[in-house]
Protein backbone atom coordinates (compact mmCIF):
# COMPACT_ATOMS: atom_id res chain seq x y z
CA UNK A 1 0.00 0.00 0.00
CA UNK A 2 1.50 3.36 -1.09
CA UNK A 3 1.43 6.56 0.96
CA UNK A 4 -1.60 7.99 -0.88
CA UNK A 5 -3.63 4.84 -0.23
CA UNK A 6 -2.67 4.87 3.46
CA UNK A 7 -3.77 8.49 3.83
CA UNK A 8 -7.06 7.76 2.07
CA UNK A 9 -7.73 4.74 4.28
CA UNK A 10 -7.13 6.88 7.37
CA UNK A 11 -9.36 9.80 6.37
CA UNK A 12 -12.11 7.48 5.09
CA UNK A 13 -12.28 5.59 8.38
CA UNK A 14 -15.20 6.55 10.67
CA UNK A 15 -12.89 7.06 13.65
CA UNK A 16 -11.03 9.82 11.77
CA UNK A 17 -13.98 12.18 12.32
CA UNK A 18 -14.08 11.21 15.98
CA UNK A 19 -10.43 12.16 16.45
CA UNK A 20 -11.00 15.48 14.69
CA UNK A 21 -13.89 16.09 17.05
CA UNK A 22 -11.70 15.21 20.02
CA UNK A 23 -9.05 17.63 18.72
CA UNK A 24 -11.62 20.41 18.45
CA UNK A 25 -12.83 19.97 22.02
CA UNK A 26 -9.26 19.67 23.30
CA UNK A 27 -8.14 22.97 21.76
CA UNK A 28 -11.02 25.19 22.95
CA UNK A 29 -9.13 26.35 26.06
CA UNK A 30 -5.89 26.86 24.14
CA UNK A 31 -7.27 29.63 21.99
CA UNK A 32 -9.69 30.94 19.39
CA UNK A 33 -7.55 30.11 16.35
CA UNK A 34 -6.64 26.44 17.13
CA UNK A 35 -10.19 25.41 18.04
CA UNK A 36 -11.72 27.29 15.11
CA UNK A 37 -9.30 25.71 12.64
CA UNK A 38 -9.92 22.25 14.13
CA UNK A 39 -13.70 22.75 13.90
CA UNK A 40 -13.49 23.90 10.26
CA UNK A 41 -11.34 20.86 9.37
CA UNK A 42 -13.85 18.55 11.12
CA UNK A 43 -16.78 20.13 9.25
CA UNK A 44 -15.03 19.86 5.87
CA UNK A 45 -14.19 16.19 6.34
CA UNK A 46 -17.68 15.47 7.71
CA UNK A 47 -19.24 17.02 4.59
CA UNK A 48 -16.79 15.11 2.38
CA UNK A 49 -17.71 11.88 4.16
CA UNK A 50 -21.43 12.60 3.69
CA UNK A 51 -21.00 13.26 -0.04
CA UNK A 52 -18.86 10.16 -0.67
CA UNK A 53 -21.12 7.84 1.33
CA UNK A 54 -24.34 9.57 0.21
CA UNK A 55 -25.51 10.01 3.79
CA UNK A 56 -28.97 11.51 4.06
CA UNK A 57 -29.81 14.53 6.17
CA UNK A 58 -31.24 13.40 9.55
CA UNK A 59 -32.54 16.34 11.63
CA UNK A 60 -32.96 16.15 15.41
CA UNK A 61 -34.53 18.24 18.16
CA UNK A 62 -31.35 20.11 19.07
CA UNK A 63 -30.86 21.11 15.42
CA UNK A 64 -34.39 22.50 15.31
CA UNK A 65 -34.04 24.45 18.56
CA UNK A 66 -30.55 25.78 17.81
CA UNK A 67 -31.73 26.89 14.35
CA UNK A 68 -34.66 28.77 15.93
CA UNK A 69 -32.27 30.50 18.33
CA UNK A 70 -29.88 31.44 15.53
CA UNK A 71 -32.73 32.72 13.34
CA UNK A 72 -33.76 34.98 16.24
CA UNK A 73 -30.15 36.23 16.39
CA UNK A 74 -30.22 37.05 12.66
CA UNK A 75 -33.70 38.60 12.65
CA UNK A 76 -32.69 40.93 15.50
CA UNK A 77 -30.53 42.77 12.93
CA UNK A 78 -33.69 44.50 11.67
CA UNK A 79 -34.32 46.28 14.98
CA UNK A 80 -30.90 46.29 16.65
CA UNK A 81 -29.57 49.53 18.12
CA UNK A 82 -26.04 48.62 16.95
CA UNK A 83 -25.86 46.89 13.56
CA UNK A 84 -22.06 46.48 13.60
CA UNK A 85 -22.09 44.57 16.90
CA UNK A 86 -25.07 42.47 15.81
CA UNK A 87 -23.29 41.43 12.60
CA UNK A 88 -20.28 40.47 14.73
CA UNK A 89 -22.54 38.41 16.99
CA UNK A 90 -24.23 36.69 14.05
CA UNK A 91 -20.80 35.57 12.85
CA UNK A 92 -19.65 34.37 16.28
CA UNK A 93 -22.83 32.41 16.99
CA UNK A 94 -23.03 30.81 13.53
CA UNK A 95 -21.93 27.55 15.20
CA UNK A 96 -25.53 27.30 16.46
CA UNK A 97 -26.57 26.72 12.85
CA UNK A 98 -23.59 25.19 11.06
CA UNK A 99 -22.34 22.64 13.60
CA UNK A 100 -25.72 20.92 14.27
CA UNK A 101 -26.32 20.69 10.51
CA UNK A 102 -22.91 19.08 9.97
CA UNK A 103 -23.54 16.64 12.82
CA UNK A 104 -26.72 15.39 11.18
CA UNK A 105 -24.64 14.18 8.22
CA UNK A 106 -22.16 12.04 10.19
CA UNK A 107 -22.79 8.41 11.22
CA UNK A 108 -24.30 8.02 14.69
CA UNK A 109 -21.63 7.80 17.35
CA UNK A 110 -21.27 4.54 19.19
CA UNK A 111 -20.79 4.68 22.94
CA UNK A 112 -17.18 3.54 22.39
CA UNK A 113 -16.58 6.53 20.08
CA UNK A 114 -18.21 8.79 22.67
CA UNK A 115 -15.75 7.46 25.27
CA UNK A 116 -12.76 7.99 22.96
CA UNK A 117 -13.70 11.63 22.28
CA UNK A 118 -14.28 12.46 25.96
CA UNK A 119 -11.17 10.58 27.09
CA UNK A 120 -9.05 12.73 24.77
CA UNK A 121 -10.79 15.89 25.99
CA UNK A 122 -10.18 14.87 29.61
CA UNK A 123 -6.50 13.99 29.11
CA UNK A 124 -5.87 17.35 27.41
CA UNK A 125 -7.55 19.17 30.32
CA UNK A 126 -5.44 17.33 32.89
CA UNK A 127 -2.21 18.02 30.97
CA UNK A 128 -3.16 21.69 30.74
CA UNK A 129 -3.88 21.72 34.49
CA UNK A 130 -0.43 20.26 35.21
CA UNK A 131 1.05 22.99 33.00
CA UNK A 132 -0.81 25.67 34.99
CA UNK A 133 0.43 24.11 38.22
CA UNK A 134 4.07 24.12 37.03
CA UNK A 135 3.79 27.77 35.97
CA UNK A 136 2.23 28.63 39.35
CA UNK A 137 5.14 26.96 41.20
CA UNK A 138 7.66 28.91 39.10
CA UNK A 139 5.78 32.18 39.75
CA UNK A 140 5.58 31.42 43.47
CA UNK A 141 9.36 30.90 43.63
CA UNK A 142 9.83 34.13 41.69
CA UNK A 143 7.32 36.38 43.50
CA UNK A 144 6.69 34.52 46.81
CA UNK A 145 2.95 35.14 46.44
CA UNK A 146 0.54 32.24 47.04
CA UNK A 147 -2.22 33.94 45.00
CA UNK A 148 -0.58 32.54 41.84
CA UNK A 149 -2.15 29.19 42.75
CA UNK A 150 -5.74 30.44 42.82
CA UNK A 151 -8.59 31.85 40.74
CA UNK A 152 -7.73 33.87 37.61
CA UNK A 153 -4.02 34.04 38.49
CA UNK A 154 -3.79 30.26 38.17
CA UNK A 155 -4.71 30.39 34.44
CA UNK A 156 -3.40 33.85 33.64
CA UNK A 157 -0.62 32.55 31.40
CA UNK A 158 -3.21 31.70 28.71
CA UNK A 159 -5.39 34.71 29.56
CA UNK A 160 -8.24 32.44 30.63
CA UNK A 161 -11.20 32.97 32.93
CA UNK A 162 -11.10 30.71 36.01
CA UNK A 163 -14.86 30.09 35.92
CA UNK A 164 -14.78 28.86 32.32
CA UNK A 165 -11.81 26.60 33.02
CA UNK A 166 -13.63 25.27 36.10
CA UNK A 167 -16.57 24.27 33.87
CA UNK A 168 -14.25 22.33 31.54
CA UNK A 169 -12.50 20.58 34.44
CA UNK A 170 -15.78 19.75 36.17
CA UNK A 171 -17.04 18.12 32.97
CA UNK A 172 -13.88 16.01 32.74
CA UNK A 173 -14.25 15.07 36.41
CA UNK A 174 -17.87 13.97 35.98
CA UNK A 175 -17.00 12.07 32.81
CA UNK A 176 -14.43 9.97 34.70
CA UNK A 177 -16.78 9.62 37.67
CA UNK A 178 -19.54 8.31 35.37
CA UNK A 179 -17.41 5.44 34.07
CA UNK A 180 -18.75 2.07 35.21
CA UNK A 181 -15.25 0.58 35.41
CA UNK A 182 -12.45 2.82 36.63
CA UNK A 183 -8.74 2.06 36.39
CA UNK A 184 -6.03 3.39 38.68
CA UNK A 185 -5.22 6.12 36.14
CA UNK A 186 -8.86 7.26 36.35
CA UNK A 187 -8.62 7.74 40.11
CA UNK A 188 -5.42 9.75 39.63
CA UNK A 189 -7.27 11.87 37.07
CA UNK A 190 -10.16 12.45 39.49
CA UNK A 191 -7.70 13.53 42.19
CA UNK A 192 -5.87 15.97 39.91
CA UNK A 193 -9.10 17.46 38.58
CA UNK A 194 -10.42 17.85 42.14
CA UNK A 195 -7.28 19.81 43.06
CA UNK A 196 -7.52 22.02 39.95
CA UNK A 197 -11.22 22.78 40.52
CA UNK A 198 -10.59 23.81 44.13
CA UNK A 199 -7.58 25.95 43.19
CA UNK A 200 -9.65 27.75 40.55
CA UNK A 201 -11.93 28.80 43.43
CA UNK A 202 -15.16 29.44 41.51
CA UNK A 203 -17.89 29.51 44.16
CA UNK A 204 -20.74 28.61 41.80
CA UNK A 205 -18.86 25.77 40.11
CA UNK A 206 -17.60 24.32 43.41
CA UNK A 207 -21.16 24.36 44.83
CA UNK A 208 -22.42 22.62 41.66
CA UNK A 209 -19.48 20.22 41.80
CA UNK A 210 -20.31 19.21 45.39
CA UNK A 211 -24.01 18.74 44.55
CA UNK A 212 -23.03 16.59 41.59
CA UNK A 213 -20.92 14.32 43.76
CA UNK A 214 -23.71 13.96 46.31
CA UNK A 215 -26.15 13.15 43.51
CA UNK A 216 -23.80 10.51 42.10
CA UNK A 217 -23.15 8.67 45.37
CA UNK A 218 -26.71 8.86 46.73
CA UNK A 219 -28.79 8.21 43.61
CA UNK A 220 -26.47 6.55 41.08
CA UNK A 221 -24.15 4.50 43.27
CA UNK A 222 -26.35 4.22 46.34
CA UNK A 223 -25.05 4.55 49.89
CA UNK A 224 -23.66 1.01 49.92
CA UNK A 225 -20.77 2.25 47.77
CA UNK A 226 -19.45 4.28 50.68
CA UNK A 227 -18.94 1.08 52.69
CA UNK A 228 -16.03 -0.13 50.54
CA UNK A 229 -12.48 0.62 51.82
CA UNK A 230 -11.54 2.17 48.44
CA UNK A 231 -14.49 4.59 48.56
CA UNK A 232 -13.75 5.52 52.18
CA UNK A 233 -10.11 6.15 51.25
CA UNK A 234 -11.11 8.41 48.36
CA UNK A 235 -13.48 10.39 50.61
CA UNK A 236 -10.76 10.85 53.28
CA UNK A 237 -8.17 11.98 50.72
CA UNK A 238 -10.73 14.36 49.21
CA UNK A 239 -11.46 15.87 52.64
CA UNK A 240 -7.73 16.45 53.23
CA UNK A 241 -7.34 18.11 49.82
CA UNK A 242 -10.41 20.28 50.33
CA UNK A 243 -9.11 21.34 53.76
CA UNK A 244 -5.76 22.51 52.37
CA UNK A 245 -7.03 24.13 49.16
CA UNK A 246 -10.31 25.72 50.21
CA UNK A 247 -8.95 28.70 52.17
CA UNK A 248 -9.24 30.96 49.12
CA UNK A 249 -12.80 29.73 48.46
CA UNK A 250 -13.82 30.38 52.08
CA UNK A 251 -12.24 33.83 51.92
CA UNK A 252 -14.16 34.68 48.75
CA UNK A 253 -17.44 33.36 50.21
CA UNK A 254 -16.95 35.56 53.29
CA UNK A 255 -16.41 38.59 51.05
CA UNK A 256 -19.76 37.88 49.35
CA UNK A 257 -21.54 38.02 52.74
CA UNK A 258 -20.69 41.74 52.90
CA UNK A 259 -23.07 42.46 50.01
CA UNK A 260 -25.64 45.12 50.92
CA UNK A 261 -28.61 43.99 48.80
CA UNK A 262 -30.91 46.87 49.70
CA UNK A 263 -28.26 49.46 48.88
CA UNK A 264 -27.39 47.91 45.49
CA UNK A 265 -31.06 47.75 44.50
CA UNK A 266 -32.02 51.26 45.64
CA UNK A 267 -29.01 53.57 45.79
CA UNK A 268 -29.07 56.29 43.10
CA UNK A 269 -25.31 57.01 42.98
CA UNK A 270 -22.28 54.94 43.88
CA UNK A 271 -18.64 56.00 43.80
CA UNK A 272 -15.43 54.84 42.21
CA UNK A 273 -14.28 52.98 45.33
CA UNK A 274 -17.59 51.33 46.29
CA UNK A 275 -16.80 47.83 47.75
CA UNK A 276 -18.32 45.69 45.00
CA UNK A 277 -18.52 41.92 45.32
CA UNK A 278 -19.28 39.32 42.63
CA UNK A 279 -22.85 39.13 43.93
CA UNK A 280 -23.44 42.87 44.16
CA UNK A 281 -22.17 43.72 40.66
CA UNK A 282 -24.34 40.97 39.16
CA UNK A 283 -27.29 42.24 41.20
CA UNK A 284 -26.70 45.73 39.82
CA UNK A 285 -26.75 44.30 36.30
CA UNK A 286 -30.14 42.69 37.02
CA UNK A 287 -31.35 46.06 38.32
CA UNK A 288 -30.14 47.56 35.04
CA UNK A 289 -32.09 44.91 33.13
CA UNK A 290 -35.28 45.66 35.09
CA UNK A 291 -34.94 49.36 34.30
CA UNK A 292 -34.14 48.61 30.64
CA UNK A 293 -37.34 46.58 30.34
CA UNK A 294 -39.32 49.45 31.89
CA UNK A 295 -37.63 52.33 30.08
CA UNK A 296 -36.36 50.85 26.77
CA UNK A 297 -39.15 48.38 26.01
CA UNK A 298 -36.80 45.41 25.42
CA UNK A 299 -39.01 42.64 26.84
CA UNK A 300 -40.41 41.42 23.50
CA UNK A 301 -37.56 42.03 21.04
CA UNK A 302 -34.49 43.10 23.02
CA UNK A 303 -31.81 45.59 21.94
CA UNK A 304 -30.57 43.19 19.25
CA UNK A 305 -27.81 40.57 19.38
CA UNK A 306 -24.68 41.90 21.20
CA UNK A 307 -26.29 45.37 21.18
CA UNK A 308 -26.94 45.95 24.89
CA UNK A 309 -23.42 47.19 25.67
CA UNK A 310 -23.87 50.92 25.07
CA UNK A 311 -27.03 51.13 27.16
CA UNK A 312 -25.30 49.27 30.02
CA UNK A 313 -22.31 51.60 29.77
CA UNK A 314 -24.57 54.67 29.97
CA UNK A 315 -26.27 53.28 33.07
CA UNK A 316 -22.93 52.64 34.77
CA UNK A 317 -21.90 56.20 33.94
CA UNK A 318 -25.13 57.44 35.54
CA UNK A 319 -24.48 55.30 38.64
CA UNK A 320 -20.89 56.63 38.79
CA UNK A 321 -19.43 53.11 39.19
CA UNK A 322 -15.79 52.18 38.70
CA UNK A 323 -14.85 52.65 35.02
CA UNK A 324 -13.71 49.03 34.75
CA UNK A 325 -17.38 47.97 34.88
CA UNK A 326 -18.40 50.09 31.88
CA UNK A 327 -17.63 47.27 29.46
CA UNK A 328 -19.19 44.50 31.57
CA UNK A 329 -21.91 42.31 30.14
CA UNK A 330 -24.73 41.04 32.41
CA UNK A 331 -22.65 38.13 33.72
CA UNK A 332 -25.91 36.18 33.51
CA UNK A 333 -26.84 34.28 30.35
CA UNK A 334 -30.56 34.45 31.06
CA UNK A 335 -30.44 38.23 31.53
CA UNK A 336 -28.15 38.65 28.50
CA UNK A 337 -30.42 36.80 26.10
CA UNK A 338 -33.58 38.49 27.42
CA UNK A 339 -32.00 41.93 27.00
CA UNK A 340 -30.80 41.24 23.47
CA UNK A 341 -33.28 38.77 21.94
CA UNK A 342 -36.32 39.35 24.12
CA UNK A 343 -38.58 36.83 25.82
CA UNK A 344 -38.66 34.47 22.81
CA UNK A 345 -34.87 34.14 22.91
CA UNK A 346 -34.97 33.35 26.62
CA UNK A 347 -37.78 30.79 26.17
CA UNK A 348 -35.86 29.07 23.36
CA UNK A 349 -32.78 28.77 25.58
CA UNK A 350 -34.87 27.36 28.44
CA UNK A 351 -36.44 24.78 26.10
CA UNK A 352 -32.97 23.75 24.88
CA UNK A 353 -31.84 23.21 28.48
CA UNK A 354 -35.09 21.46 29.44
CA UNK A 355 -34.97 19.02 26.51
CA UNK A 356 -31.31 18.34 27.29
CA UNK A 357 -32.20 17.39 30.86
CA UNK A 358 -35.07 15.24 29.63
CA UNK A 359 -32.77 13.44 27.19
CA UNK A 360 -30.22 12.77 29.95
CA UNK A 361 -32.90 11.02 32.05
CA UNK A 362 -34.09 9.04 29.03
CA UNK A 363 -30.53 7.96 28.21
CA UNK A 364 -29.83 7.35 31.93
CA UNK A 365 -26.57 9.24 31.48
CA UNK A 366 -25.18 10.82 34.64
CA UNK A 367 -22.55 12.67 32.62
CA UNK A 368 -25.13 14.24 30.29
CA UNK A 369 -27.24 15.23 33.29
CA UNK A 370 -24.24 16.94 34.90
CA UNK A 371 -23.37 18.75 31.67
CA UNK A 372 -26.78 20.43 31.48
CA UNK A 373 -26.88 20.99 35.24
CA UNK A 374 -23.48 22.72 35.03
CA UNK A 375 -24.72 24.85 32.14
CA UNK A 376 -27.89 25.85 33.99
CA UNK A 377 -25.90 26.93 37.06
CA UNK A 378 -23.10 28.64 35.10
CA UNK A 379 -25.64 30.66 33.12
CA UNK A 380 -26.66 32.37 36.39
CA UNK A 381 -23.20 33.94 36.77
CA UNK A 382 -21.76 34.11 33.23
CA UNK A 383 -22.94 35.12 29.75
CA UNK A 384 -21.47 31.77 28.74
CA UNK A 385 -22.84 31.35 25.21
CA UNK A 386 -21.81 34.83 24.08
CA UNK A 387 -18.13 33.86 24.52
CA UNK A 388 -16.19 31.76 22.01
CA UNK A 389 -15.16 29.05 24.48
CA UNK A 390 -18.63 28.82 25.93
CA UNK A 391 -20.60 28.53 22.70
CA UNK A 392 -18.12 26.05 21.19
CA UNK A 393 -18.33 23.77 24.24
CA UNK A 394 -22.11 23.98 24.57
CA UNK A 395 -22.97 23.39 20.92
CA UNK A 396 -20.41 20.64 20.26
CA UNK A 397 -21.23 18.72 23.45
CA UNK A 398 -24.99 18.99 22.80
CA UNK A 399 -24.48 17.69 19.26
CA UNK A 400 -22.41 14.78 20.58
CA UNK A 401 -25.15 13.85 23.04
CA UNK A 402 -27.83 13.94 20.35
CA UNK A 403 -25.74 11.82 17.95
CA UNK A 404 -24.59 9.17 20.44
CA UNK A 405 -26.46 5.88 20.65
CA UNK A 406 -26.66 5.34 24.43
CA UNK A 407 -29.33 2.65 23.99
CA UNK A 408 -26.95 0.09 22.46
CA UNK A 409 -24.55 0.52 25.36
CA UNK A 410 -27.39 -0.24 27.83
CA UNK A 411 -28.30 -3.37 25.87
CA UNK A 412 -24.69 -4.59 25.96
CA UNK A 413 -24.48 -3.85 29.70
CA UNK A 414 -27.50 -6.09 30.31
CA UNK A 415 -25.94 -8.91 28.31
Amino acid sequence: MNVKSKIESIINHDSFLHYLLMLTLSTILIGYAPSSIALVVFCLFAIRNAIINKITFKPNLFLLLSCILYILCCVSYFWTVDQALTIKGIGRLSVFLLVPIVFTTIPKLTFKSFQVILNGFTVSNILLGIFFLIVAVVNYIKFNNSSVFTYHDFVEILDLNAIYVSVFYSLSYFFILSKKIKKRIDYIGLLLLLIFILLLSSKTIIATFLLGNILYFVFYKKRSTLKSPKAIGIVLVSIVIITFTSREVVKRVLVETTTNFEEVLNREKFNKIYPWTGTSIRLLQLRNLKEQIEENNVFWKGFGLFASRENLRERHLAFNTYHGYYGYNYHNMYAQILAELGIFGLLTLLVILGTGLKKSFKAKSFFMLMFYFLMIMTFFTESFLWVHRGVFLFVIMSCIFYRTDFQKNKIRAKE
